[in-house]
């Protein structure tokens, strides 16, 4: 059992959305220095990935009975074909086009905290091979089942803990929505904001690709390019 399988209060919801209110006169709303941190964070060149040809990825192989693209464990997703037929809804009426099968889907997570007087929520400054500059300001958390049972064989993901029901935290708000339909096969991400009543627990996991941001500077980091996790922004959208 989990934190996501709590039953969800909308009262919650509302008595935050009205704390945010109250936050906005105080909080800071200049992004600069969360743009500063993201900056030193990039320069230190951590992170980098190129583009390699597809029969030189290890672990990765083609199927020989179905053709799809497949991980070595069975995990994670696969690459696979899918035929579709619009009946006149779409710039054509029928086609094929390869797709990402990824059924288990992913958990999105922001966490929040009350940071001298004001909700707060932490962001992680997140490596992706496919992102501009290496690193992006992520949610919280960004995961899929494959990385919280290590099929990777590394690791679990930062600050994964808050999931459990031992952990001092609360669920504000909990939706699953669907992934990009153009890419994934019937892929849906759970979205949710935990709230941590215990700071000091929290805070004594976090490294320095962890910040916390104001919902202030969060919306003028949205009008920057290539700064924000387009996922960060959805589990905004709700509060």
């Amino acid at each position: 059992m989990t934190i996501l399988n709590d039953k969800i209060d909308e009262n919650v919801l509302l008595e935050f959305r009205s704390r945010l209110r109250k936050n906005i006169e105080n909080e800071p709303t200049d992004p600069k220095n969360v743009l500063n941190w993201l900056e030193n964070l990039r320069q230190k060149k951590l992170f980098e990935s190129h583009l390699i040809k597809l029969s030189a990825v290890e672990d990765w192989s083609v199927h020989l009975d179905t053709g799809n693209i497949e991980h070595s464990t069975g995990q994670f997703f696969s690459v696979e074909g899918v035929r579709t037929k619009a009946h006149g809804l779409r710039e054509v009426n029928e086609w094929d086009q390869p797709i990402f099968n990824q059924i288990e889907g992913g958990i999105l997570a922001i966490i929040s905290g009350e940071i001298e007087g004001s909700i707060k929520f932490l962001l992680h400054a997140k490596a992706e091979p496919g992102n501009i500059d290496g690193l992006q300001i992520a949610p919280t958390l960004q995961c899929t089942q494959s990385n919280l049972k290590k099929a990777h064989l590394g690791e679990s993901p930062p600050l994964s803990n808050v999931l459990s029901q031992n952990a001092p935290s609360r669920l504000i708000y909990c939706a699953k929505h669907n992934e990009e339909g153009g890419r994934f096969w019937q892929k849906s991400n759970i979205n949710c904001i935990i709230h941590i009543d215990d700071i000091e627990w929290i805070e004594n996991q976090l490294n320095e690709y962890f910040m916390w941001v104001s919902l202030s500077q969060i919306k003028k980091l949205c009008l920057i390019d290539n700064i924000i996790s387009p996922f960060v922004k959805t589990i905004i959208a709700p509060i």
